[in-house]
């Protein structure tokens, strides 16, 4: 009886030694380079994974930009028949198409064959479109807007069409591509060992970890091009543009200008400048070599007329590559810019919008292979950061299990919550920034499809139509294109003046200059007001104290020697300034 009453209690004790011993044992994570390296990677791919994919996916489709608009805009398609037109032929004859708008930025797009000649202008209401022309036939073949579907992608994996810190912020997300490449490589000892390691099936979260891992090893170099052009483009913006951070490239050769005493020659009758056609063949008689990817026409009385192109060097963007400059009044050539010439640094600097969006193949086929390459290495990049995310959220999932079954229902419950509320789970307070800045996302888009097709007309503050002379000019100020709603005219910053004028007063007008107070000489008469027709402006930094009654001033010279002012209050007075925000 005793032997009966005793036996429960000891087979009670065995059973809890029992279950004990079956209990998984702590373990205490051992903090070495290898973890400290996961940590790095998961924090890297996780926080900001919403931005860092709409980065990669509207990267991946900018590279295709210009196959997708050609695609869907009509205006763009040509088919090559014959000999191409003199590319500055091909200009005056879309100038002839739409005389009353300033072209700027003529592509000839002569690496492309099927695609034809462009060039940007202002319509009448301030927008922004493109007028395309036939290179075989010299036909004009129509316009389109600013923002087709592939410059959109374009601008937004620029941009995230985000004000001021639009630029900056996509530039860091090189830096954490660059980052998270190398934590990820120091994650996974022996990496090498596992390029054709087939990923396990029968776990789905183990599965997309093996392929995450498989598919990051074979896009290492892809990685790599990202991530250094990203965190190249990083330290220049923001930190040499904004914060005076030592530029290691040397400064570029500068524009040249007339002098004075050459404008001075032409005499007091306004001066008839040489056709685009003749300017391009002044060019290829002097390098038969060049090849002709972009014109543009003088945006000042002062301006050489600019010719870009190529002599074969490769890793050069469209239109940044050499230049000849060419004065347009008596076609001597101004001065020769040779990409060839330049230090290493320079041509590496000018590498990087080549490689890091794959349009460095010359033309034809191979450069739509090379892109269709950039464009799949793109594509699983954005798989990269999708399945991280997967993975995170699925490890979250299968710890909250665990701890709700081992737990008392009270504590499973706190956990539960812990990983519910909006403050928790993977990404914690880091998912209220992706949603903010998608919000601004968003925000930025619209203005930026307003700015299509309306400009910066009427925003910011106006400053009324006034007499100029003879003439009638008005003008408003604004922030910036993105920036257009903000108030313009704060003390110390640089802020912009798009100036309303006529064709016929651009043409008897010698310069045209605006200052904030009036000039006490004509040869500090201010900033030179540039542009095309239909688009003339300045680009204007503001004294860091504004006086109360400061006024902007407008002189005009005209080439008789005539000159003429006119001003405005600099901020709103609601007569003569007026706030249209």
């Amino acid at each position: 009886m005793d032997e009966l009453t005793q036996a429960p209690p000891a087979a009670t004790a065995d059973s809890a030694g029992r279950q004990r011993a079956t209990r998984r044992p702590k373990v205490k994570r051992k903090w070495n380079r290898q973890y400290l390296a996961y940590l790095i990677h998961s924090f890297v791919g996780l926080k900001l994974t919403l931005l860092m994919t709409i980065v990669l996916a509207s990267g991946t489709l900018a590279v295709l930009s210009q196959e997708i608009d050609w695609l869907l805009m009509p205006e763009m398609r040509v088919s090559p028949t014959g000999e191409r037109i003199n590319s500055g032929e091909l200009l005056d004859t879309l100038q002839a198409a739409y005389p009353e708008q300033g072209l700027s930025f003529f592509q000839t797009n002569e690496n492309h064959p099927h695609t034809a000649a462009f060039a940007r202008y202002n319509d009448e209401n301030g927008g922004f479109r493109y007028a395309w022309i036939d290179p075989y036939s010299g036909e004009v073949t129509g316009d389109t807007p600013l923002l087709t579907v592939g410059r959109f992608l374009s601008f937004l994996h620029a941009t995230l069409f985000l004000p001021v810190i639009g630029r900056s912020l996509v530039n860091a997300f090189g830096l954490l591509t660059l980052i998270s490449l190398v934590a990820g490589l120091l994650a996974y000892p022996k990496f090498w060992r596992f390029f054709f390691k087939k990923p396990r099936t029968g776990n789905t979260r183990v599965f997309i970890a093996d392929l995450h891992k498989l598919v990051g090893l074979w896009s290492i170099w892809f990685l790599l091009i990202i991530g250094i052009s990203g965190s190249w483009w990083f330290y220049k913006n923001p930190f040499v543009r904004f914060m005076d951070a030592p530029n290691p490239v040397e400064p570029y050769p500068s524009k040249p200008l007339l002098s004075y005493e050459q404008l001075e020659k032409l005499g007091t009758k306004t001066p008839t400048p040489l056709t685009g056609a003749q300017i391009s063949q002044i060019v290829q008689d002097k390098y038969p070599d060049f090849q002709i990817d972009m014109l543009n026409a003088p945006e000042h009385n002062a301006d050489p007329y600019q010719v870009s192109g190529s002599f074969g060097e490769w890793l050069v963007r469209t239109g940044g590559g050499s230049t000849v400059y060419v004065n347009p009044y008596d076609g001597d050539i101004v001065k020769t810019i040779d990409v060839r010439e330049y230090t290493a640094l320079q041509r590496f600097d000018h590498a990087m919008g080549p490689l890091h969006y794959g349009y460095w193949a010359k033309s034809g086929t191979a450069d739509l292979v090379v892109k269709l390459v950039w464009f799949s290495f793109g594509a699983l990049m954005t798989g990269l950061a999708v399945t991280g995310l997967i993975i995170n959220l699925k490890r979250t999932r299968r710890g909250a299990r665990i701890v709700m079954s081992r737990t008392p229902a009270l504590k499973a419950l706190k956990k539960s919550w812990h990983l519910a509320k909006p403050w928790g789970g993977p990404m914690g307070v880091f998912k209220y920034i992706n949603i903010l800045m998608l919000v601004g996302i968003g925000v930025g888009c619209s203005i930026a499809i307003t700015l299509g097709s309306q400009g910066v007309k009427d925003t910011g503050f106006s400053y009324s139509e006034k007499a100029l002379g003879p003439w009638k000019v008005s003008m408003n100020a604004y922030a910036g294109l993105l920036e257009k709603d903000l108030k313009p005219i704060r003390p110390g910053i640089s802020t912009n003046l798009a100036v309303n004028i006529g064709k016929q007063a651009l043409h008897e007008i010698k310069f045209l200059h605006v200052r904030v107070g009036k000039p006490r000489t004509i040869r500090a008469p201010g900033t030179l007001i540039h542009g095309p027709l239909g688009s003339k402006h300045a680009h204007f930094e503001l004294p860091k104290k504004i006086h109360d009654g400061a006024r902007f001033w407008m002189t005009a010279q005209t080439w008789s020697g005539e000159v003429y002012q006119t001003s405005w209050p600099i901020m709103p007075d609601n007569k003569e300034t007026f706030d249209v925000r």
